[in-house]
């Protein structure tokens, strides 16, 4: 059997990609699940310091994110200009304009599933933020990563259109 570079890149990106995909949705479920569970249990419990009614409903809310991870994706990239993914391998480059298309295409994909992955770990860093101990510099410098990550996540699922954008604005037309 005989396999060239190619062909190798394609068929490695394919099992990764969809493999990837069911992996971070679901552990981003899962995740937001458990953190859902502490976060009731720490506001339940009655310990010397109360949990603010602000924390708690940050909490909430991040956690809700994490288990709704692909309506998340979604919503960052309409609001950006982008209309909803359905989370499936990338066809952008065509095999008629470009001899290597389906290694192209893959590793679009694989951008993609890196920024599946950047936008889950934006979350959860939103989600550390609120933890007890943190000072409001360190909180306000862990909420300003985790912009930067879910903004550069949410580009790169929406890779495609990005390029499109991108090209469009340049004035290069293919």
């Amino acid at each position: 059997m005989n396999m060239d570079a190619l062909t190798a890149i394609e068929n490695f990106a394919s099992s990764i990609f969809s493999a990837g995909m069911d992996f971070l949705f679901t552990w981003g479920e899962f995740i937001g699940v458990i953190s859902m569970i502490t976060l009731f249990a720490r506001a339940r419990s009655a310990g010397p310091v109360k949990m603010s009614p602000g924390k708690f409903i940050a909490g909430m809310l991040t956690s809700c994110m994490l288990v709704s991870l692909p309506a998340m994706i979604n919503a960052g990239g309409v609001q950006m200009g982008f209309r909803a993914d359905s989370f499936g391998p990338i066809a952008y480059v065509q095999p008629q304009t470009f001899g290597a298309a389906g290694a192209a295409n893959a590793v679009l994909s694989l951008a993609k599933l890196a920024g599946v992955g950047f936008v889950m770990n934006g979350i959860s860093i939103w989600r550390k933020a609120g933890l007890d101990g943190h000072t409001a510099l360190s909180a306000s410098e862990s909420v300003s990563k985790g912009n930067v990550k879910f903004i550069a996540g949410v580009l790169l699922v929406f890779i495609d259109r990005v390029l499109n954008a991108l090209l469009a604005s340049i004035g290069i037309v293919f």
